[in-house]
């Protein structure tokens, strides 16, 4: 991501009442990409453990829902 699409994103966060924001990425290949932009570098460690939270939540309701649609198709040809 270039600096006009980072400053093109803050502009729009700015109009809500953002200072603070993140983007994450995923690839088919399990790679990530995180863009950012954070006024106040303290908030790192909260964004860590936010992000880290969110993606075990994720997690757990794909497995979740993978485990319900193979029981769902058990016993079926």
């Amino acid at each position: 991501m270039n600096r006009d699409d980072l400053n093109a994103i803050s502009e729009i966060m700015a109009k809500y009442g953002y200072v603070e924001w993140s983007l994450v990425g995923f690839t088919p290949l399990r790679e990530y990409s995180i863009f950012s932009y954070f006024t106040d570098p303290s908030i790192l460690t909260v964004f860590k453990l936010v992000l880290l939270e969110m993606l075990k939540t994720l997690n757990e309701y794909t497995e979740e829902r993978a485990h319900e649609a193979y029981a769902g198709n058990s016993g079926t040809c």
